[in-house]
């Protein structure tokens, strides 16, 4: 059915009486589904809502749908009314409340029955208000030529309804390419998603007056049509629409071309190479600029290293042209952000829906509450995180590690509290040169980058400098130290990776003098300046990182696999910034890059980051700078070295970091940080004296005394003349 053909002729119960509904545009029709369009717990259904299935209550009572002749005129009357609201969906109005059941969901709740699990038997699906709220969801995409997304929580019958709606075009439309994939064969084939298929055509064919044979009939590959005889020759018949199957266990791309309606791939949260195949389909479902057809994906998540194209689909919706929406749901905190279609444990959770089929949500928030504070209890900390993956209240906790972190969790999570909360002040700073070819600053409107990972379609990869604190005048050589994780290229689009810099600021003996009196103390070290980006031109990115260096005259660490940078600063004679090789003590310790013939930089190869580098960084985190505590001694407060990290971004590495994840600022501070620490324990700190106006006058008067004394100590003093037996003159040498 074209789309035009979509908003005419509705079927429509208001109050008890059928008519018909008709829009003028399909603009119109849009906007009225999306004022329809609410939430599970909103959509206040009523006893209207036993309407939606009630011909499926007929056939569950009698057996049978239609009593009349076979082909008399009700009986035909009955039979195309019921696939005009196949076709067409229904328009139910009670007083102030209007739903829209979608052609497909109806089609599913009246004439395609399930397999209960719970009654061990086939019956009809129930109404509910999040399987309907997810049928009103990819109309409107559909309505708005965008694809769909659905991240869901386990048990929802998302794969029957698909399938429902895959069946609904194959068995009413004219010539329609249908096609459903998986990243395994047996999510779709006899013992996956096509039995289910099968199962439905098998009930419609028997059932109802809608009989449509398939030749070829075979698993992953249906087209409905039959071979028949005009006179003394053969020809077809039927509506043509093909069914096609695939997998993409060998080749993510197979089977993707030609024309289709829509394309359902079947559970996309096991699905590592679905962004590829999204891409393949695309132009499928295009007609130069225009979108004829929708891809479909939807799924529960499984393990997290085959799930990344749903996640990226799900919470970066619009540079994947995936329809949006405005959901609370992206945390536990209530953030609010635009996602694909979320549909979290607690839409729908029995018993925790009334008897229209409406979702009590806080009833259903509150159980959960107790369950999982349960399984904390009972599970080891994977195992209940794994649980609640696939119960998930939220769209975090769908994506949340499962396995323990490497980094103290509630550090982490407290010091991203700090930073959202505003508690360090940062610039962000544009750096050039001035007249005299100085680095100079000045502030900027960009932003940081905050996606992780980056999405390879983002335009703009430059970045800005981040600058929590400037450098001190005239910053000796040893006072900052930097870190270098560099690009090998400039503008591309296969790769993800940016160039990296952090500054820091080395640890420092303060001594204090106030008055009379002195305090001594050390002055941590910290994250001063970071810089995370790209340029177009690797060159721009070259400049930037040597203006960042030169601004701090900061001693840098760099990667070496990549030695176009250090190529660079050796042309432009600045390699004494460059630490080099020989100096970096934690490879000699280790015995690590003996093989790496750079005079400058280090390589990180093999073990060397997750089994060394990444330890220093981890008790740099949990190291106690300092504590607060009572009278009595009780610690009211510890401050950790962790709130040394003022950069968002890098604490969601250590966040996200397991084997496999790109970690490109994790790297680097790793890095740095064990540099750093082992040039403390050879050098010991740098120090500083801090005086005061009356120990400033103190120490002058001091100096002048020892002045004083100093140049006039033998004066007058007889004993030194007496006992050395001679007389000293100060004037001696006048003539």
């Amino acid at each position: 059915m074209i789309m035009e053909e979509v908003y005419n002729n509705i079927p429509t119960w208001d109050n008890g009486t059928w008519t018909i509904t008709d829009f003028d545009s399909k603009e119109i029709f849009s906007d009225y589904i999306l004022n329809i369009f609410k939430e599970p717990g909103k959509y206040n259904f009523n006893e209207v809502s036993l309407l939606f299935n009630e011909q499926g209550e007929i056939f569950r009572l009698n057996k049978v749908y239609c009593t009349h002749p076979f082909k008399s005129k009700d009986f035909i009357d009955y039979w195309d009314k019921e696939k005009q609201k196949c076709r067409k969906g229904v328009i139910f109005k009670s007083d102030n409340d209007t739903w829209y059941i979608t052609r497909d969901y109806y089609m599913w709740l009246n004439f395609l029955p399930i397999f209960d699990k719970e009654q061990q038997k086939f019956d009809f699906a129930k109404i509910r208000d999040a399987q309907y709220h997810m049928a009103l969801y990819e109309l409107l995409a559909e309505l708005n030529y965008k694809h769909v997304a659905i991240l869901k929580k386990r048990q929802i019958a998302s794969s029957y309804f698909h399938i429902s709606k895959l069946l609904n075009q194959l068995w009413f439309e004219e010539g329609v390419t249908l096609k459903m994939g998986a990243s395994l064969k047996d999510y779709i084939n006899e013992k996956g998603s096509w039995k289910f298929l099968s199962e439905y055509a098998a009930f419609l064919n028997q059932h109802t007056a809608w009989y449509r044979p398939m030749n070829p009939d075979k698993i992953l590959m249906w087209q409905q049509k039959i071979e028949i005889r005009k006179g003394d020759r053969k020809t077809e018949a039927g509506l043509k629409g093909t069914m096609q199957g695939m997998s993409f266990e060998k080749d993510p791309t197979n089977g993707v071309g030609g024309p289709v309606k829509y394309f359902f791939h079947e559970e996309a949260g096991i699905a590592p190479k679905m962004d590829q195949t999204y891409e393949y389909m695309r132009p499928a479902m295009r007609s130069g600029l225009t979108t004829t057809g929708m891809f479909i994906a939807a799924g529960s998540v499984g393990d997290l290293s085959q799930c990344n194209p749903l996640r990226d689909m799900i919470l970066n919706p619009v540079s994947k042209d995936i329809y949006s929406v405005e959901t609370n749901l992206i945390d536990n905190k209530g953030t609010i952000g635009l996602s694909g279609l979320f549909i979290p444990e607690q839409w729908s959770m029995p018993p925790h829906i009334d008897n229209y089929g409406n979702s009590l949500v806080e009833d259903a928030l509150e159980a959960l509450d107790k369950q999982f504070e349960q399984w904390k209890k009972d599970l080891s900390p994977e195992d209940y995180q794994l649980r609640i993956s696939q119960h998930p209240r939220n769209i975090k906790e769908a994506f949340d590690h499962r396995s323990i972190s490497v980094f103290p969790t509630h550090l982490v999570a407290a010091q991203t509290r700090r930073i959202e909360e505003k508690e360090y002040a940062y610039e962000f700073l544009d750096i050039s040169t001035d007249a005299q070819g100085k680095p100079s600053v000045v502030n900027s409107n960009k932003r940081p980058i905050i996606e992780f990972p980056i999405s390879k379609k983002t335009e703009d990869k430059t970045g800005v400098l981040v600058v929590w604190e400037r450098p001190i005048k005239d910053p000796t050589f040893g006072q900052y130290y930097a870190f270098i994780d560099p690009v090998s290229e400039g503008k591309t689009t296969t790769s993800e990776s940016l160039c990296s810099i952090y500054i820091m600021k080395a640890p420092v003996e303060v001594t204090k003098i106030t008055g009379g009196e002195s305090e001594t103390y050390i002055e941590q070290d910290k994250i001063v300046a970071a810089w995370c980006g790209r340029f177009d031109d690797i060159n721009k990115t070259h400049q930037r990182l040597e203006l960042i260096i030169e601004w701090y005259n900061a001693w840098t660490l760099i990667e070496n696999n990549i030695s176009l940078f250090i190529q660079y600063m050796i042309s432009r004679k600045k390699q004494r910034y460059l630490v080099p090789k020989s100096q970096i003590m934690f490879l000699k310790d280790l015995g690590s890059n003996a093989n790496v013939f750079q005079e400058y930089g280090w390589k990180n190869t093999g073990t060397l980051f997750k089994a060394h580098l990444l330890s220093y960084t981890i008790e740099y985190c949990k190291e106690e700078l300092d504590v607060e505590t009572k009278p009595d001694g009780t610690i009211v407060k510890t401050k950790y070295g962790i709130e040394r990290i003022p950069d968002p971004m890098l604490l969601k590495e250590m966040q996200e970091y397991s084997d496999g994840v790109n970690v490109d600022r994790l790297v680097a501070f790793a890095a740095l940080v064990a540099f750093m620490r082992i040039q403390q324990a050879n050098r010991g700190y740098s120090k500083r004296f801090i005086m005061d106006d009356a120990a400033k006058n103190l120490q002058k008067s001091e100096n002048l005394f020892k002045l004083n004394k100093g140049l006039f100590r033998h004066m007058g003093n007889k004993s030194l003349n007496k006992n050395n037996g001679f007389k000293k003159s100060a004037f001696k040498n006048i003539k």
